[in-house]
């Protein structure tokens, strides 16, 4: 386990220098040329990957650490708080005349060193406590997604199937006008037939179905001189009527009227 430990901690080191160099890479892009600045950038980069790989082979190691950093941050951080309370306690008996100004200034630079470097510390744990946090996080991450991602399968080309022939409509499903016409609701019955004795009015007529005016029935030459017709209806009366039988108009060429 020792080895592991010491392991871990040289490729932690490794790593820091090489993301240094990386961002001093950065500092200097302007002043070379892109082919260069890209050469140098890729070259670290991957020796920045073979790290991080060998790190992941220590997850569970890393996760032990991490548990050790918190407790240590804890104890840091407590340290920190006290110093800082001892330096406010310096001061307060300074100004009540306790310590001379030399003790005073002893006490303080002493303590206000101790308060430094505890910050300093602090600061360095919790940045490489996050850091190991966001490194274990990414790695679950990605073995959950490889360990999830199913194994593509090659896809059969459709076949190409013949077009369908087109089905047959049975000449009983179509219905006709008649059909159509019988189908009407009981409220549109009477209104249906009137739009058809009004379409029959406005259609003109076949010659042969075209009926000529009734006219008055022909009058043998005998008969008409026994008779008169009616100048309304044209009804033969007999020569002495006064009106006309059938209408009841006036006969005013009567011989009767003459």
């Amino acid at each position: 386990m020792q080895d592991k430990w010491q392991e871990l901690q040289e490729i932690e080191a490794q790593r820091s220098d090489i993301v240094t160099k990386l961002a001093r890479i950065e500092e200097k892009k302007a002043s070379v040329s892109q082919e260069v600045y890209k050469k140098v950038k890729s070259e670290y980069e991957g020796k920045l990957k073979k790290l991080d790989d060998k790190m992941a082979e220590n997850v569970d190691l890393i996760k032990e650490e991490l548990i050790n950093l918190k407790q240590e941050e804890k104890k840091i951080a407590q340290e920190e708080k006290e110093v800082t309370f001892k330096i406010e306690e310096i001061e307060l008996r300074y100004s009540i005349g306790e310590y001379d100004e030399e003790s005073f200034k002893e006490l303080s630079d002493e303590n206000k060193e101790k308060s430094i470097a505890a910050k300093t510390n602090l600061q360095k744990l919790r940045e490489r406590k996050q850091w190991l946090e966001d490194f274990v996080k990414i790695k679950s991450i990605e073995e959950t997604i490889e360990s999830k991602t199913p194994v593509a399968e090659p896809v059969a080309e459709p076949v190409a199937e013949p077009a369908a022939e087109p089905v047959p409509i049975p000449k009983d499903s179509i219905k006709t006008d008649e059909s159509i016409l019988e189908e009407k609701l009981p409220g549109e019955e009477k209104k249906l037939d009137e739009l058809l004795v009004e379409e029959e009015a406005v259609l003109p007529k076949a010659p042969e179905e075209q009926q000529a005016t009734p006219e008055a029935p022909a009058v043998s030459g005998i008969e008409s001189e026994k008779s008169v017709p009616c100048p309304k209806c044209g009804y033969m009366n007999a020569l002495d009527s006064w009106y006309c039988e059938k209408c009841g108009a006036e006969i005013l060429n009567s011989p009767a009227s003459g």
